[in-house]
């Protein structure tokens, strides 16, 4: 099964409360920091982090789970940067 499979769904396969470890450590990142987060998902750790002030940019692998992220945050009425990330076989 692909990440876009396991993300198909309407609900969100993770959650749209951010990882714990995102929210351990925010405080490290100085206030209205931009962010990068990799493998998003679904965009919880990224939307999350934008209604903390921060500028962020988010990619993953998923198309899916990326119209997730950008329907996540249009709800919590926040920007993210999100692209799809892909990967090129050699």
């Amino acid at each position: 099964m692909n990440w876009d499979e396991r993300f198909a769904g309407e609900e969100y396969l993770f959650g749209t409360a951010p990882a714990h470890f995102i929210k351990r450590h925010a405080h490290r990142l100085a206030p209205g920091s931009e962010v990068l987060v990799v493998a998003d998902g679904e965009g919880r750790n990224s939307v999350w982090l934008a209604e903390m002030g921060h500028t962020v940019t988010a990619w993953d692998n998923s198309a899916v789970a990326i119209e997730k992220a950008r329907r996540l945050a249009r709800t919590r009425d926040v920007d993210v940067t999100l692209s799809v990330l892909i990967s090129v076989e050699t």
